[in-house]
């Protein structure tokens, strides 16, 4: 793990670590081919710790600055602020990607590895929250969203959301989901996932289930749409 790295986030998120130990870890994406299997599991740990620490900062700070928001609105931002593309977005906007050391292939193409540059994100505030504790965590969480968590206004309700409210309207049972495959390496996936509801079905794919999931959601509500 390169020290210019750790520096450099550390002028980033204005935080400087007491130990470099789990910001060494987070940085370094294990499709980079440099990682030892204890290695990878730590980086899959704190990633799923990041993730945890990430929804908890984004609801306090939903709570506290959207007093006029309703259960329901609170949730869509919510949805939003937490979801691949817009932690991607963020990761490139504040430059966040410059301080990753990522495999040589990972913009291979613009549909894949999405997934894995979110987990790098999430890696970083698992590490940063072990090293310090929520407060600062969510500080540096705050500062790095800037004016992004305001702009996230009335967006609509995603497809796996509308598909399960059409479901609910119709007394029906709600959607499955299955996953049929997944293709790629480990560091840039493939998932397909079927969903059925309303006795039809469709599949999607993205790089990480709950992309996929989103696709098949969004392809089975046209098919819907068509028929009405």
């Amino acid at each position: 793990m390169a020290v210019d790295n750790i520096l450099k986030l550390q002028h980033l998120i204005k935080y400087e670590f007491k130990s470099r130990e789990m910001i060494s870890v987070a940085l370094v994406h294990p499709g980079t081919g440099k990682c030892i299997r204890n290695f990878s599991k730590n980086f899959e740990r704190l990633e799923f710790l990041g993730d945890r620490v990430w929804g908890l900062a984004l609801a306090d700070f939903l709570y506290n600055n959207f007093s006029a928001d309703a259960e329901g609105d609170l949730a869509v931002r919510m949805s939003t602020m937490a979801g691949t593309e817009f932690l991607i977005a963020l990761a490139k906007k504040t430059k966040l990607l410059d301080c990753f050391s990522i495999p040589k292939d990972f913009f291979v193409s613009d549909n894949k590895n999405s997934s894995s540059l979110a987990d790098m994100v999430e890696a970083v505030v698992g590490a940063v929250f072990l090293d310090s504790n929520f407060e600062t965590t969510r500080n540096i969480i705050v500062k790095l969203l800037g004016n992004d968590a305001y702009e996230v206004t009335h967006k609509t309700k995603d497809a796996k959301t509308r598909l399960q409210e059409l479901t609910q309207t119709r007394n029906l049972e709600l959607p499955v989901y299955r996953l049929i495959k997944m293709t790629g390496e480990a560091h840039d996936p493939i998932f397909e996932i079927e969903v059925i509801a309303c006795k039809k079905s469709a599949t999607g794919q993205g790089p990480s289930k709950k992309n996929a999931e989103q696709d098949a959601a969004d392809k089975l509500m046209k098919l819907f749409t068509k028929n009405l």
